[in-house]
Formats: structure tokens, C-alpha cells, sequence
């Protein structure tokens, strides 16, 4: 089992630019390793807070600027090509972002400080990773809507 961990406790493994890139790179090269020693994933994140609040703010534009056909950093398209079980350890709360790469897990175990927050619709912005298409699926669409509507 290989462990992958969100490492920026001190601002509740916010998701900057370089983050996405190195854990995009780090599932590329575990798929592309093709070492059958892995036969799954655990996505964690240090700290107790939060599993991830989102993008950081301090650095969306950069986040933002991402071209959004280089695959090659986009993590949940990293995720999404994986061969092996990717489990998620959310302990804390999953915010926006955070919320998507939490969705993008195959399997998920949670704390019970584990918490889901969507405020894409308050913000006015549009999910990236496919939480709008994935949370009806998961909970049905009226359990979906009063998490993204809520905000």
C-alpha cells in the first residue's frame, strides 16, 4: 500500500499551484511504476483540521491560470487513470477542492470530524473535478443539491 499525503497542515492543507503538481506526479509515476507490489493508495492528509479547505485563496490566481488541457498536473485525471484502489482518509474538513479530490477516491473512511463543504454556488464559481456530476451519483440529486446550494 503506498501512501500519498496533502503536507500543509499550517493553513489546512490549502491547495496551491505546486501541490497540484507534485501529487499529480506522484500518482503519475506510482500508475506508471507499474509495480505490482501496489495494489492501492491512501490519500491522507497531515494535521486534524482539515483534510484540505480548497484552493488557497493567497494563490488561486495562479491555481486558476492552470491550463486546463495539461492533463499531465491535473491530479484527479491522475487519479482517475489509476489501475490500483485509491482509499481516502479524510480527517477533517474536505472544502470545494478538497472536496472534488475527496470524491475523486474510489473508496473513502472518514473520522468523525470528517466534513463535506461545497460553497462553489456561494462563490459563483464552477466545480473543476467533476463534484457537480459525481455527488448526485453518490448521496442522489437532493442530498447533492442541499450540500452545494447550502454553501
Amino acid at each position: 500500500v503506498a501512501v500519498v499525503t496533502i503536507d500543509a497542515p499550517s493553513t489546512s492543507n490549502a491547495i496551491t499551484r505546486p501541490m497540484l503538481v507534485h501529487l499529480a506526479r506522484a500518482f503519475r509515476e506510482l500508475r506508471d511504476a507499474e509495480n505490482p507490489a501496489v495494489r492501492a493508495c491512501v490519500l491522507a492528509a497531515r494535521g486534524r483540521k482539515a483534510f484540505s479547505a480548497g484552493i488557497d485563496l493567497s494563490a488561486a490566481e495562479d491555481v486558476f491560470k492552470m491550463d486546463a488541457n495539461d492533463l499531465t498536473n491535473d491530479i484527479v485525471h491522475q487519479m482517475e487513470r489509476c489501475d490500483f484502489l485509491i482509499v481516502g482518509a479524510i480527517n477533517g474538513v474536505a472544502v470545494n477542492a478538497g472536496f472534488e479530490l475527496a470524491l475523486a477516491c474510489d473508496v473513502l473512511v472518514c473520522s468523525p470530524r470528517a466534513a463535506w463543504i461545497d460553497t462553489h454556488a456561494k462563490l459563483g464559481l464552477l466545480p473543476s473535478w467533476g463534484l457537480s456530476a459525481k455527488l448526485p451519483r453518490i448521496v442522489g440529486a437532493k442530498a447533492a443539491n442541499a450540500v452545494s446550494l447550502a454553501g
